[in-house]
């Protein structure tokens, strides 16, 4: 199914109208209507996080590309592995190739604009990751993901204290190492130049986690 099929289709699934949709997911009407008639097809990570949360639908059912689809091919990729639990992703493991989407890029600095490119990256055929992104920035040297770094992501709307996460601040995303601290959470880079993003309860609007890096693929090999 397209984009646009999805999305007819949810919106349907939920008795929304085109003004329902918008008033929920905090998307214009004019951008739906567009989603919804198919004129774009590329939206913004931002957006389509919004739109699956006003849907009830993970992130990943709102892709145009399958994650389970499988790859032509089924040697190792060179330069692919899986974070291990421990810091500084010490633990690292060649893997075998499927495909999912890779929708755009995410900072690892400060927080971007992730804009929606539905390209193809490819992972483990057995590793739990829904889509992946790309990384632009050095905060996260530290645990060996780079400018360039293919992050792969499982969707999910909180981690584990001291997990990778992908994080949506004010409709920008960004990588970070999270905590969950007294009355709020804190953001942390792997690199000491960056200082720590702290939020209030009270903040937790502006911020949605949409899931945890379980992997990447770097771009010095």
């Amino acid at each position: 199914m397209t984009l646009r099929e999805k999305l007819v289709a949810l919106k349907t699934e939920n008795g929304l109208t085109t003004d329902d949709l918008s008033r929920r997911s905090g998307v214009p009407k004019g951008t739906l209507n567009k989603l919804l008639n198919g004129e774009t097809r590329n939206p913004t990570i931002a957006t389509l996080a919004r739109l699956a949360d006003a849907l009830n639908c993970p992130l990943a059912a709102l892709s145009t590309l399958s994650a389970e689809s499988p790859a032509a091919r089924p040697e190792d990729i060179p330069g692919v592995f899986r974070l291990g639990q421990v810091r500084n992703a010490d633990q690292l493991v060649p893997i075998r190739r499927r495909r999912i989407p890779l929708l755009g890029e995410i900072a690892a600095g400060r927080p971007i604009y992730a804009e929606e490119s539905f390209d193809v990256a490819e992972c483990d055929s057995d590793m739990h990751c829904d889509f992946a992104l790309r990384v632009h920035g050095d905060s996260m040297i530290g645990a060996r993901i780079h400018n360039g770094d293919i992050v792969f992501i499982r969707a999910q709307d909180d981690v584990d204290d001291g997990q990778i996460a992908a994080v949506i601040v004010d409709d920008e995303a960004t990588l970070k190492r999270v905590y969950h601290v007294r009355n709020g959470l804190q953001l942390l880079s792997e690199n000491p130049k960056y200082p720590p993003m702290v939020f209030t309860l009270e903040e937790y609007g502006s911020i949605r986690i949409l899931g945890r890096a379980v992997g990447f693929q770097s771009a010095l090999n």
